[in-house]
């Protein structure tokens, strides 16, 4: 059982992005289960029926109140049991949507407030579908696009970034004292087993844990895994790294689209600013704000610094082409009569590029990052 949470900077789709109308996203999940010649149906809360890709979307879009332009209006979550757990439950529909809501509840539950409040059920605003294919990305052992083997059923549920009041922002992706992810997922996996029994033969003299007991279990597998990996990074086959080459001329070309000729990004350079960082997910944060900010007309300054640390030298991280009415009008003592252009100063029109670089320059704030036990287990599960 894996359960992961979305972070639409690092994930790579935009089917994820969140900032706006949920439309994308549920468009997304709709397409993807008629491609798989099934219903798009979704469903929610106990007692909540069956819903529509329309009704959810209304469902998510209008609970919105107190968020701005820019914040996260919901949140994507998909829940993968492995195919030995599906196996186990006979792949019943009806088992995983049970199961998807008591996951829910949990998810409610793993938010801490100051307030010390507990949430619950009731305060959430969501919607799951079930999947039941699950694509080769070419990089995992099957051919590029072609459905994988056994079972592959999982669930995608995306839930509003505001509880059922419209008064807190519920941010999965926050700090662990806030939202501890790791707890979440240890939850999901110890209610599968729980709700459907262990996959893997046990000590029957032992006394069967408790459910608090079991989540510690969990947690503890959960982190000690995280550790082996960070310590023992896999190395990638040359099959891999000519698939994610592949990618990421295709995403260089979108950039360049974007562009002027003179600010083309070199694939080539790209590339090896890839291999530098080991493709991990700096690399590919970098290259998505330098792909959003060509979309903008924007070209970053020292792109491959960019890609290869992560940051840019303080003396400006973007240029643009300015046109004639950018600097702003000057002014003149009171006898001036004379509107001459050469009476604007160098200090004003300085003043004006820096004011133009510091609002059109990226955050500074460091782009989230997957763990590496993320990492590991979104490749194990196709993500």
């Amino acid at each position: 059982m894996y359960a992961k949470i979305i972070n639409p900077k690092t994930n790579g789709k935009k089917a994820y992005d969140n900032k706006g109308s949920s439309a994308r996203t549920t468009n997304y999940l709709a397409k993807e289960a008629k491609e798989q010649g099934e219903e798009a149906k979704f469903f929610g809360a106990p007692g909540s029926g069956e819903k529509t890709r329309e009704e959810v979307m209304a469902m998510i879009d209008s609970n919105v109140k107190g968020l701005g332009k820019d914040d996260a209006k919901f949140h994507s979550l998909v829940l993968s049991p492995s195919p030995d757990e599906l196996r186990l439950i006979g792949d019943n529909p009806k088992a995983l949507e049970k199961y998807t809501q008591n996951v829910m509840e949990d998810y409610a539950k793993n938010f801490t407030l100051k307030s010390g409040r507990e949430l619950g059920k009731s305060n959430l605003v969501w919607a799951a579908i079930i999947h039941n294919d699950r694509k080769n990305r070419g990089t995992d052992g099957g051919k590029q696009s072609e459905s994988k083997e056994g079972p592959q059923t999982h669930i995608h549920v995306i839930v509003s970034a505001r509880d059922s009041e419209q008064k807190i922002t519920l941010n999965p992706l926050s700090t662990p004292d806030r939202f501890n992810r790791v707890q979440f997922q240890a939850k999901a996996v110890a209610q599968m087993e729980i709700q459907f029994g262990r996959v893997s033969a046990h000590d029957v003299t032992r006394p069967a844990p408790t459910r608090k007991q079991l989540i510690a279990e969990k947690a503890e597998e959960i982190t000690t895994k995280a550790a082996a990996n960070k310590r023992e990074k896999k190395v990638l086959t040359e099959v891999q790294i000519a698939a994610k080459d592949a990618r990421l001329d295709t995403q260089v070309a979108r950039s360049n689209s974007k562009l002027n000729p003179a600010q083309h990004l070199d694939p080539e350079r790209v590339k090896e600013a890839a291999k530098e960082r080991k493709y991990d997910n700096v690399f590919y944060a970098s290259l998505g704000r330098i792909e959003r900010n060509a979309e903008k007309g924007i070209a970053t300054i020292n792109p491959y610094e960019y890609l290869t640390t992560g940051r840019v030298s303080e003396a400006g991280s973007l240029h643009m082409t300015m046109d004639d009415n950018f600097f702003p009008t000057p002014t003149y003592p009171k006898e001036e009569k004379k509107h001459d252009a050469s009476t604007i100063t160098m200090s004003t029109m300085e003043q004006a590029i820096h004011k133009m670089s510091r609002a059109m320059a990226p955050k500074s704030k460091a782009q989230d990052v997957r763990s590496e036990a993320e990492k590991e287990q979104d490749s194990e599960y196709g993500m």
